[in-house]
């Protein structure tokens, strides 16, 4: 915290614009949550975990949010004589699909990914566990994550999800203050969904283009907003462009 106020207090004193402010402390919150994540792969109850599910269920879905967490945690995992195949962002869609076909087929016990760049168009229903090492701000990205092996295929009586979060009795840390933010974000779209009786599985349409709006204002991350803010004002500018060019 004392970072932070540091940082805004040089912002200021630099002129810098609140858009540039708000920069400067996402880059300090982002560092900050790498290095608890790091810290938390360093400890070795971690492992253990991933270790002990493996042992129990012969395979395992785990994910992290930074690649140098993920990097740290294929290397841990590795010397515990466990196989693993990782997916992230820089990962190639034919190595992607390589990653898929040998953890479903039993070649590999451990899929590690990242939560954004792992979470869409993978089947993994081969493990029934899913461990979480680190958390996204989006409570859609990680319920894409989960949702690799809770799908179409799962055989398993139950589906189990576990996720990892660093304490300090004595503080607040970052961890848990996301957890929280996902928590209130999540009761959020809970309670817009139950203002509207029946749209939980099905398309929603019509009259309900506004509690869609904020449904989709509630998944999204902040950043994101914005920029469909700014496409939203572009394309609105053109059209009124195009309409004016055709009056003349």
């Amino acid at each position: 915290m004392d970072q932070i106020l540091q940082t805004v207090g040089r912002e200021i004193a630099g002129g810098a614009t609140s858009g540039g402010i708000a920069k400067a402390i996402m880059g300090l919150l982002s560092s900050a949550r790498k290095w608890l994540g790091l810290a938390k792969v360093a400890n070795p109850a971690t492992v253990d975990l991933i270790d002990d599910v493996v042992e129990a269920k012969g395979a395992c879905l785990v994910f992290a949010h930074h690649r140098g967490v993920i990097a740290e945690l294929e290397k841990q995992l590795r010397r515990r004589g466990r196989s693993v195949v990782t997916v992230h962002g820089e990962t190639p869609d034919r190595e992607r699909a390589e990653a898929e076909r040998v953890f479903q087929k039993g070649e590999v016990e451990i899929f590690l990914g990242s939560i954004n760049a792992a979470g869409e168009a993978l089947t993994l229903h081969r493990a029934d566990t899913c461990v979480f090492v680190e958390l996204d701000w989006v409570p859609a990205a990680m319920h894409q994550a989960e949702d690799r092996g809770h799908r179409a295929g799962q055989t398993a009586k139950g589906y189990h999800i576990i996720t990892l979060l660093a304490h300090m009795p004595d503080r607040q840390n970052l961890d848990e203050h996301v957890a929280k933010v996902l928590i209130e974000k999540l009761a959020n779209i809970n309670t817009i969904l139950d203002e509207k009786a029946g749209i939980a599985g099905r398309r929603i349409e019509g009259s309900d283009i506004s509690v869609r709006s904020r449904v989709i204002a509630a998944l999204m991350s902040e950043a994101q907003r914005t920029d469909v803010a700014k496409n939203t004002q572009v394309a609105a500018a053109r059209k009124r462009a195009r309409q004016r060019s055709k009056k003349q």
